[in-house]
């Protein structure tokens, strides 16, 4: 049965993740990767696009993590702009299913429904419209519409990276299946899309990697393996066959070649279940044996992430304002301008949103990318005291502060461990049931040089200061082009580590600002 007999199922589909998304949105805990999104849509409704100095000590919060997914986000909502994103994904999945397999796609198409709202658990919020306009590229591309499709690939890769490599894979399968290429706008299209993404790259670079470690590749390569044994007896299988070896390929070269995807190349396992009923139901179920071992490994895999993290969530009081406000106030007696802030990182990681919120600025922040590249001391088995110090004082950092809830399970437990050791060399300076503070002696600020320096404002975009004398002064600040200079400050340029050099040209007040047109020396 084609799919024009079978016009209720997109609806059906759709009405399942619609449901999905409401029992994540009203009985689930607040997604992981929500404060991250919550403070990107702050500082774009603010007008902040370019540069934001409040963490990792300066970053590109658009070019380095979506281009366009913080406008609507803005406008409508996260969760709004999410839930919509999961019911049209489930439409245009049953919808690609049954135009090219028929009756045999109904029930992998259900299965995706029912597994709609697994973004809005985990907070892959841009990724999840990246997925819907991936799905609605191969929609349009089924119907012939190639003009459409460029379109909608345009937006996958400006929603999200990620789900631009998942396109590209698919689209990939899809040719290795049919044996020739599919209509030549959409393969210039996407050579076009790639030269962006290099440009951008060049124009905003980051230096940002993303771990990918063994268990999650055997993971991969386990799937693909089975995949592509029961694809190989599939009627009609070949574009599955292809795209699950694709995928086990690509996660193999990921993991010998660090980038910024990393281990997020496995979230599509998020398709692995229906893709693997659908595998399992155009081979007939045979044979038995190796289906039912595939089809119950697959919704294993599939549905291990989403409910792992349940368990392991900090209390729901821990996201609120008032869990924050007194390490906000404790900041702000203790600290000025011109330090930032560590707080040993939490499994929810609402101190990124809370604090810069504040206009307190950080040394991390929540990007994992950018955090285990510009921090991967604190991801080593041990941390001494010594080496700790040393990142405090590159970091401008003057205050720690370990909260009383659950940690990172990355980055944050040699941390933790060195400071309620003792052997940190900071000094103790308040404790509370929630909250412990550290101070650093003889703190190094965010900007030194040859004479006095002190900041006196230190914003998203803005930095203004005063110095004592003509001069290169060091400012802590990760270098960008970018920056604007007016009043003491003639221009900046490039420091050793990554940093920025202010050279002042009197002694006074000075400013930067972002802006496309900067003053580099």
């Amino acid at each position: 049965m084609r799919a024009e007999r079978l016009p209720t199922e997109p609806l059906a589909a759709a009405l399942l993740a619609a449901f999905s998304a409401l029992v994540v949105v009203l009985l689930g805990p607040p997604a992981i990767d929500a404060p991250a999104h919550l403070y990107r849509t702050e500082l774009f409704r603010e007008g902040i696009h370019l540069w934001d100095n409040l963490w990792y000590a300066g970053q590109y919060p658009l070019a380095s993590y979506s281009f366009l997914y913080y406008l609507p986000a803005a406008l409508v909502g996260n969760v709004p702009l999410v839930v919509a994103a999961v019911v049209v994904s489930a439409a245009l999945f049953a919808s690609l299913l049954l135009h090219e397999w028929g009756e045999i796609g109904r029930w992998p198409a259900r299965a995706y429904g029912i597994l709609a709202g697994g973004p809005l658990l985990t907070g892959t919020y841009s990724y999840a419209l990246g997925l819907a306009c991936l799905l609605g590229t191969l929609r349009a591309l089924q119907l012939g519409r190639p003009r459409l499709a460029v379109v909608l690939a345009v937006l996958t890769f400006g929603f999200s990276p990620l789900a631009f490599v998942f396109l590209c894979l698919a689209l990939g399968a899809i040719a290795c299946s049919r044996r020739r290429l599919g209509p030549k706008l959409v393969a210039l299209a996407l050579l076009a899309i790639v030269g962006f993404e290099l440009l951008a790259l060049s124009l905003f670079p980051a230096d940002a990697t993303y771990p990918f470690h063994v268990w999650p590749l055997l993971g991969v390569l386990t799937t693909s393996v089975l995949g592509v044994a029961i694809a190989f007896r599939a009627r009609n299988g070949g574009a599955l066959l292809a795209l699950f070896l694709l995928w086990g390929v690509v996660c193999l070269v990921a993991f010998f070649l660090p980038t910024p995807l990393g281990s997020n190349l496995t979230r599509l396992r998020f398709f692995v279940f229906p893709l693997g009923l659908l595998t399992v139901l155009l081979t007939g179920f045979r044979p038995r044996l190796l289906a039912s071992t595939g089809l119950a490994l697959g919704l294993v895999y599939t549905l291990v992430p989403y409910l792992s993290v349940l368990p392991q969530r900090s209390a729901a009081a821990h996201a609120e304002e008032a869990f924050w406000r007194p390490a906000i106030e404790l900041v702000r007696e203790r600290s000025t301008p011109g330090f930032r802030v560590e707080v040993v990182p939490t499994f929810d990681h609402w101190e990124a949103y809370w604090l810069p919120r504040a206009g307190i600025p950080l040394a991390r922040g929540w990007y994992r990318q950018l955090d285990v590249a510009h921090n991967a001391a604190l991801y080593r088995p041990a941390l001494d005291g010594g080496t700790y110090r040393d990142w405090l004082r590159r970091n401008g950092v003057r205050l720690v502060l370990l909260p009383a809830t659950r940690l990172d399970a990355l980055g944050a437990g040699t941390e933790e461990r060195l400071l309620r050791s003792g052997r940190s060399g900071l000094v103790r300076v308040a404790s509370t049931p929630a909250w412990t503070a550290w101070e650093l002696p003889h703190a190094t600020p965010i900007l030194t040089g040859p004479a006095s320096a002190r900041l006196t404002a230190f914003e998203h975009e803005r930095i203004r200061g005063h110095v004592g004398a003509a001069g290169d002064y060091l400012l802590r600040v990760r270098w960008t082009p970018y920056w604007r200079a007016s009043g003491a400050a003639s221009c900046v340029e490039r420091a050793p580590g990554g940093l920025t050099m202010l050279r002042a040209s009197r002694r006074g007040d000075f400013a930067l600002a972002s802006g496309l047109r900067g003053s580099t020396c």
